[in-house]
């Protein structure tokens, strides 16, 4: 009986061994594949990343793909990228994605190998077969890179994702990464040194709105500011007074606006400051205010009065210069207006370089009321009195608009700067003379 059971001991001892060894080589077969794959020694880059030019779905952009490679020193000669929904398992192409019409492959970032660029292989081979998701890029570079520096591969026209993959316009996808030391994409016997994924998404494009509405400022008053250099009102909150005095008239001279207080005046010439973001620009006119009385309504007059029609010496209407400028004489009745400068220096300083001397203003004087015809020269008193032949003046007192001045672009604060004059004969009547007038802007958008 001891016989019996050492013989099916023994019968055991020898199944197991042969299990055992079956065993053994199964597992060693299983493991051949991955011993032999390429793939199964690829360490993964770091510091990856993909940059878009564009996130908008469709758009032809630019890709810049950054890493770090983890295998080296070891040549870099091939780059397969390849795009897909997922960041593992199997790949499905992006919809709308297309490597198709790629160019580039340009070095950026800092390789050991600098260059060499690398080249679109629109084929591809072995491991990387191209086509609208997948990118095979070579080059033939076979020194070690080497260092753990960022490197950098710049792609033109790519076209991004459409979105439908997600449903969505923000839609995520993936670019799985491959980098071999050939330049055939052959990954067995070590040729697959590095891989990784990087991610990337497009996006909806947001829209900003806004309205800019058509602007128009403009306001005239009294001011002491006789040049074209010292500082206007910043606003037309600074520009008050509504009156100019020309004080006692006297047959010996012109009286000139600003005439000082000590001459019996209020020191004071007219401004009238345009801005407007009109285009096309503005112009500014007056109308002589037409007032009681009769005849010579719209010129400095004794309100109320009957005057004589035509040129008439002896009423209480001085006469008025007329449509087309001309110089006042000291003892000649006659009463008018012009513009002496262009003052555009504000503080803050205005939206485009304005200079009345430098010639860099935009509000042009009507040929009528521009003094002495100087379009940078400062109008003062002195050239403009008595005597003179280029000191003139101009008024129409019909009650019709009349221009003196206009842009054709847009205006910032720009500044008329009005001087009045007058002068009566030896016989004008004795009274309080008034002269009123309406100054409109129009710009046009």
């Amino acid at each position: 009986m001891w016989q019996y059971y050492r013989e099916k001991l023994s019968a055991m001892r020898r199944a197991l061994t042969v299990l055992m060894v079956s065993v053994l080589f199964v597992s060693a077969t299983g493991l051949l594949p991955l011993i032999d794959n390429g793939s199964a020694t690829a360490a993964t880059v770091t510091s990856r990343s993909l940059t878009l030019g564009s996130a908008q779905t469709s758009i032809v952009t630019t890709y810049d793909f950054s890493f770090v490679p983890a295998t080296v020193p070891s040549p870099i000669q091939g780059l397969k990228f390849q795009a897909c929904t997922t960041a593992i398992g199997t790949c499905t192409a992006p919809s709308g994605l297309s490597f198709s019409s790629t160019a580039g492959g340009t070095l950026t970032g800092t390789w050991t190998v600098s260059g060499t660029n690398f080249a679109v292989d629109a084929t591809g081979a072995n491991d990387c077969t191209a086509s609208a998701s997948i990118l095979c890029a070579k080059r033939t570079a076979a020194s070690n890179e080497t260092g753990s520096s960022v490197r950098g591969v710049h792609f033109t026209t790519i076209t991004n994702p459409n979105g439908s993959s997600c449903a969505t316009v923000n839609c995520t996808f993936f670019v799985r990464m491959s980098v071999y030391n050939n330049n055939t994409f052959t990954a067995t016997s070590g040729g697959l040194v590095d891989n990784g994924t990087v991610a990337a998404s497009t996006t909806q494009t947001l829209t900003v709105n806004a309205t800019i509405q058509e602007s128009l400022i403009f306001c005239v008053g009294a001011t002491t500011i006789d040049d074209s250099n010292t500082s206007t009102p910043p606003s037309c909150s600074g520009v008050s007074g509504t009156s100019i005095s020309l004080g006692p008239l006297s047959s010996s001279n012109v009286s000139v606006s600003p005439v000082s207080v000590a001459n019996g005046g209020d020191a004071n010439n007219g401004i009238a400051q345009l801005s407007t973001n009109a285009t096309n620009g503005a112009a500014v006119t007056y109308d002589a205010i037409q007032q009681s009385g009769t005849n010579h309504l719209g010129t400095l007059r004794v309100a109320g009065v009957s005057c004589n029609s035509g040129t008439v010496n002896t009423d209480q209407c001085v006469n008025a210069i007329g449509t087309t400028k001309a110089t006042i004489t000291a003892g000649t009745e006659a009463f008018g207006m012009t513009v002496a400068g262009i003052n555009c220096n504000n503080s803050p300083a205005t939206a485009y370089p304005c200079s009345y001397t430098g010639n860099t203003y935009n509000l042009r004087k009507n040929t009528n009321y521009d003094g002495t015809g100087s379009a940078t020269t400062y109008d003062s008193d002195a050239n403009l009195v008595s005597g003179t032949t280029s000191g003139s003046y101009a008024w129409d007192e019909s009650g019709s608009a009349a221009t003196i001045a206009s842009s054709t672009t847009v205006l910032d604060r720009e500044s008329l700067i009005l001087k009045f004059a007058a002068s009566p004969t030896v016989v004008t009547p004795t009274g309080t003379y008034t002269a009123k007038a309406d100054f409109i802007a129009t710009p046009t958008y």
